[in-house]
Parts: C-alpha cells; sequence; structure tokens
C-alpha cells in the first residue's frame, strides 16, 4: 500500500463526511453550504484537473455512490472498506437523507486532519460541526491523555476505568464517580445529543445499548448502537406507547432493553465513547478475565505505554489490545508491547498482522486464541 495513496484517501473520506454530516444539517445551520462548497474544494484540490464532480450540489449527489465509483484514485491498493464506503443513504427522497451506518463506522475510522492550525490552517467548520466528524483518533487520544496524565498511575487508572464504565450520568452522579474513583476530572460529557433520544408527552427518554452502555442513535422507528459490531445485539424497532404518558417501546429487542428518562443525562463526548470506551471495553473485560485465573494485572502500565502487564508462570507479558478498523494503522504504529490482542469479530486481521510484524518479534492473537493460550500456560504451571 502506497503511504500517499492511503493518506489522500484518507482525506477524501475527511471530506466527503464532513460535507454528508453538513448536508443533512442544512435545514437548521446557515453555514451548511459554506462547508459543503468547502468540502467540494478540498476533494477537488486532491484530484487531477478536471476529475471530480463539478460542483457542490454535484458532490452532495454522488455521497449516495461508493467512493470508488466518482472518485478517480487507485482504490485497487487500498482497502477494500474505503472505496466501498457510501456516506449518505440513497432514500427516495434526496431532501431527508440520512448518513449510512458505515459513515460513522468506517467513515470516522479514516479521518484526517483537513486544516492544520500549526501551519496557519483555518477550519471554520469546527464551529459547529459535531466533533466526531473532524477529531481524529489520534486527536482524541492526546487531548484524553493530557487530561488523564497530570494526576498519578493510580488516578490515570481510575479516569481510564471510568470512560469504560460511566459513558452516562446526570452531572451529580457524575461527579459522585468521580469522587469515589479518586481519578482527575475530565471535560468529556456533554449534554444527551436529540438524535439519540425521543420527546414523548413532554417527557424525554433515550436507550442504552446493551452492549456498552452508549445511549442509540434513533432515526425514524430504527434504535441502533453506531458501533456495528453491537448492532447484533442493539438494532431493533420502536413503537409508541399506549398512552401519550408511555415510554415508546421496543420491539423484539434484546430482554431488558427499556426507555430511560432523559431529562438532565449527559454522555460522553462521541470521540471519546468511539476512541477509547469501545476499544476499552475489550481491554477491561480481558484484564477482568485474567485477574479470575488468578494472574497478577497490571492496568495501562506507565501510563498507557502497554494496556495490559500481566505475570505468568513462564515471565512477564505486556499486551496492547487494539480495535481499529483497518489493521495497517497497528502495521505504520507498532506498539510498545510485543504481544497484540485484537477482538475476536476482527479475527480477519490476524494474518495480515501476523506477516507484518512477526519479523520484528511480536505475537498476534484474538482475544480468543490469546485465552486459549493462557489457560494452556496455566494448565502446564500446575501440572
Amino acid at each position: 500500500m502506497s503511504d500517499a495513496q492511503y493518506a489522500l484517501g484518507r482525506k477524501v473520506i475527511s471530506a466527503a463526511l464532513r460535507a454528508g454530516v453538513a448536508w443533512t444539517r442544512r435545514l437548521e445551520e446557515p453555514r451548511a453550504w459554506r462547508e459543503i462548497s468547502c468540502m467540494h474544494g478540498v476533494i477537488l484540490g486532491h484530484l487531477p484537473l478536471g476529475a471530480g464532480p463539478e460542483t457542490p450540489a454535484g458532490l452532495i449527489g454522488n455521497l449516495t455512490r461508493p467512493l470508488r465509483s466518482w472518485i478517480p484514485l487507485d482504490w485497487s491498493a487500498l482497502p477494500a472498506e474505503m472505496g466501498d464506503l457510501v456516506i449518505l443513504e440513497d432514500g427516495h427522497d434526496q431532501q431527508s437523507a440520512q448518513l449510512t451506518e458505515e459513515a460513522f463506522e468506517v467513515g470516522c475510522s479514516y479521518l484526517e486532519v483537513l486544516f492544520d492550525p500549526a501551519t496557519g490552517g483555518l477550519d471554520g467548520g469546527r464551529d459547529w460541526l459535531p466533533t466526531w466528524s473532524w477529531q481524529t483518533a489520534e486527536q482524541t487520544e492526546h487531548a484524553i491523555y493530557r487530561q488523564l496524565a497530570s494526576g498519578s498511575q493510580a488516578q490515570y487508572v481510575a479516569g481510564r476505568l471510568m470512560l469504560v464504565e460511566v459513558p452516562t450520568g446526570t452531572e451529580d452522579s457524575i461527579l459522585e464517580e468521580y469522587a469515589r474513583r479518586g481519578g482527575a476530572r475530565m471535560q468529556v460529557y456533554r449534554p444527551l445529543p436529540a438524535e439519540r433520544s425521543c420527546v414523548r408527552g413532554g417527557a424525554v427518554w433515550w436507550w442504552p445499548c446493551p452492549v456498552c452502555a452508549y445511549p442509540m442513535r434513533l432515526t425514524g422507528e430504527l434504535l441502533r448502537c453506531d458501533f456495528l459490531p453491537h448492532q447484533r445485539k442493539a438494532r431493533v424497532l420502536l413503537r409508541p406507547g399506549r398512552r401519550l404518558s408511555d415510554p415508546p417501546e421496543v420491539v423484539n429487542g434484546p430482554p431488558g432493553l427499556a426507555a430511560r428518562r432523559g431529562e438532565g443525562v449527559l454522555c460522553l463526548d462521541w470521540p471519546v465513547w468511539r476512541h477509547l470506551t469501545v476499544p476499552g471495553l475489550t481491554e477491561v473485560d480481558l484484564m477482568r478475565w485474567l485477574e479470575r485465573k488468578g494472574l497478577e494485572v497490571e492496568r495501562w502500565g506507565e501510563m498507557d505505554s502497554w494496556d495490559i502487564g500481566v505475570t505468568l508462570p513462564d515471565g512477564r507479558c505486556l499486551v496492547d489490545v487494539k480495535d481499529v478498523a483497518n489493521e495497517q494503522s497497528i502495521i505504520d504504529r507498532p506498539p510498545r508491547a510485543k504481544t497484540i490482542v485484537v477482538p475476536s469479530y476482527r479475527s480477519e486481521q490476524v494474518k495480515p498482522l501476523r506477516a507484518a510484524l512477526e519479523p520484528d518479534g511480536y505475537a498476534v492473537h484474538t482475544v480468543a486464541s490469546f485465552k486459549r493460550l493462557i489457560s494452556a500456560q496455566l494448565q502446564r504451571g500446575a501440572a
């Protein structure tokens, strides 16, 4: 894969995603068309002369098609999901077009900085676009690290755990959690967004994802978590309650999924949830599994120089858990820990990661295969 082509593909995706977000908000945001025009210029600026959509309106029309069908890049040299990405749903009424599920999952995984303030770039979209549409994973991680690293290692661990275990709450309950856990307070909670709630009979209702507990997105009558692997357990339909005072009901949803009152509820900022909470679920689950096995576990050692340090019968093992949409980002920036573990739902990443990183001394596993490896070591140690 060409680094130049990969970076170019990321910039095109970033601009297309921002244009799509602006289109969905154009009725209430007067700056939307300016953003669309700006992103049209960004895309044309990265393509050969005469290539790409001729007008901003033409750009919007193309956002319902896979990028590879209208952006002339060498998509064969890039991950397939980049070229297959569709930003806007192709509904019968273009006026009400919505972002696709892939726009949230795949698109946000390839965000690139389009305007760098360090080099004089001015990004007018940051004043009103949702943070998740322009803030990269690296920017989010660095911003959170700065807030967490001001305290001790224990406070760092407490703060990271809170991002995983407390994705929502009222202001009072969040402050109580900070006090109970002893972690540094972080500016990461925001009011419950309108697209994650429903107003009925003067009451506000919301639904936590059964996997991550983050407020699910409500589009029409469809309720879903933005993280695609969670949707197998959290993609349901709603129907109105019989009385206006009743909460909307979940149709054929998982057991226990019911509406919760949303007045005064805060939730993590979307990029924090997507880039820290979601991968943190796999990290914390593995930490707890190792502890149940009676092993000594160090969490986010040296303030996240590695995710897990575990003492095994044959020595100490440092582990980095990676939950990213494309393995190339791991290959480009290998972690300090020599054992890499990916969620089992990303098992297809193991083979390319091993091919690229095993010559440098890395071991790559899924969560399931890593657990089998540890269990086998423990059995040998007990024999």
